[in-house]
């Protein structure tokens, strides 16, 4: 072991500074980059050689291996958290599409209207024959039936989006598992000529992330490097090369609501045929819609909002079952009675089944145009008089009647409005609640990975100079060598 070793040790040591200086570039440079691990050098002492003197002496340094600091485990967690989070975000931006409808404060929401229609009873109570009175009721009892209409649109309107919203979503799973599946390649194909695959592992755990917040997913790493990807319900999205198409589709009447399918995996995959591929609708969101955007959607579309639309149609039936029941019974300046007040009829008294009242407060109209039909007496006008208001006073008293809901409820309508507009502020309150706890369950788990796997420019800084002092130490060690050669081929001459 001569000079020549001296050249060949600090040689393996500029070519691992310089490495190391390349990495430690590379980590500021991606300080800011989203999904971005931080590496490092692996250095490792050369084998050692046998010194002329006959004890061992290293030869240098190698570069082992470019490390990527990354924390599975905890990846994983963030991903998990991710998909609950999307979830509780999208029923959220659904509840609070809705929430405006059923704000009591802004004095035109259906409480004002039930009540305005009370007080237009009472008003002609005091002058049965009253022709602005009675123009009155059915001003009143229009805006009241509007007021149902607009917010049965609304609910269904929030249904529409979620349902529609199924198919953006639905896509865009398709897109990202096709890139994942293309990252799969690059990153086997790289390994496997001993290359280095750190920064495309980044993006396809970063693509994997955005996954979960749309789709809850489970996922496993393969000996050769790939990831398999799957839904909730075991179906496989992602599994090396190959991916699946996800899709919605709509059969049409009766059935109106998208459907979610998944075919087979290839690279590409197979034609989509709704009739064999397996429709993953009642799976795909997790346990009761809790994983994902796209099972958030599914719970507004099938769950909440049906459920809202229930309750407003229930009421709706009872409001106008009630009424029309008393309005019969009276008689009208017509000298009629047996006249119903809303339409449709309402044959069935409440509590009805879910099939009698759906739909109702869509259809919900005033049956009567004309004033004098309104039936403000309990008897023939011809026997009673036009001044006889006990009916009209019946009328303007259904708001504090009780009546029979689904359950064997016994409320009147008002509270029982009253307890609808609760439910939405209570949902809306819950939904704030836990998209709050989400975030912040994130945001700390984000942290624990920054400071695990983030890059610390303080820390890269110090790296950089210790590699530079390394690099400039070496090439000193060079220059000696060089003179030492100098020296002894002068004295050869």
């Amino acid at each position: 072991m001569g000079i020549n070793a001296i050249f060949n040790t600090a040689s393996s040591s500029l070519t691992a500074q310089r490495i190391a200086l390349d990495v430690t570039g590379e980590n500021i440079a991606n300080v800011n980059t989203e999904g971005y691990s931080r590496q490092r050098v692996i250095l490792d002492t050369a084998a050692p050689t046998t010194h002329i003197s006959g004890f061992p002496l290293g030869s240098g340094v190698n570069v082992t291996a470019v490390q990527r600091i990354y924390d599975n485990v905890l990846n994983k967690q963030i991903n998990d958290g991710i998909s609950v989070q999307g979830n509780s975000e999208q029923k959220l931006s659904s509840l609070k599409q809705l929430e405006p409808y059923f704000n009591e404060l802004t004095g035109n929401a259906l409480g004002d209207a039930m009540q305005g229609l009370t007080d237009a009873w009472q008003s002609l109570s005091l002058n049965p024959a009253g022709l602005a009175e009675r123009q009155a009721v059915l001003g009143k009892a229009t805006i009241m039936t509007d007021t149902f209409h607009q917010i049965n649109n609304s609910i269904t309107n929030v249904q529409t989006f979620a349902d529609q919203s199924i198919t953006s979503v639905a896509t865009d799973i398709t897109q990202k598992a096709k890139d994942i599946a293309s990252l799969n390649s690059q990153i086997t194909i790289t390994e496997q000529a001993s290359g280095n695959a750190n920064e495309l592992r980044d993006k396809r755990d970063l693509l994997i992330q955005q996954l979960s917040k749309q789709v809850g997913v489970t996922y496993a790493e393969q000996p050769n490097g790939s990831v398999t990807v799957k839904l909730p319900g075991g179906q496989d999205l992602v599994n090396g090369i190959n991916y699946a198409t996800v899709y919605s589709n709509q059969a049409g009447p009766p059935v109106t609501s998208n459907t979610i399918l998944i075919t087979a995996t290839g690279n590409p995959p197979p034609a989509t045929v709704p009739a064999t591929d397996t429709n993953v609708t009642a799976t795909i969101g997790g346990s009761g819609n809790s994983l994902g955007e796209i099972g958030g959607l599914l719970y507004t579309r099938d769950t909440a909002m049906p459920s809202y639309l229930a309750k407003l149609d229930e009421l709706a039936y009872n409001l106008a079952q009630q009424t029309n029941a008393v309005h019969a019974a009276g008689w009208n300046l017509n000298n009629a009675t047996g006249i119903n007040f809303f339409s449709p009829a309402t044959a069935i008294a409440p509590p009805a089944p879910a099939a009698t009242f759906a739909g109702y407060s869509q259809n919900i109209t005033v049956a009567i145009t004309d004033t004098n039909a309104i039936a403000a007496a309990d008897t023939n006008p011809l026997t009673g008089g036009t001044g006889n208001n006990k009916n009209a006073l019946l009328l303007k008293g259904l708001a504090d009647t009780p009546v029979a809901f689904a359950g064997g409820v016994q409320v009147s309508t008002a509270s029982y409005y009253n307890a609808l507009v609760s439910s939405v502020g209570v949902d809306v309150q819950s939904a704030t609640n836990r998209d709050t706890q989400n975030v912040a369950f994130i945001k700390q788990l984000s942290s624990l990975r920054e400071s695990n796997s983030g890059v610390s420019l303080d820390e890269e800084l110090i790296n950089l100079m210790k590699y530079q002092k390394a690099f400039q130490g070496a090439s000193k060690v060079i220059s000696t060598a060089t003179e030492m050669m100098d020296t002894i081929l002068g004295m050869i001459r």
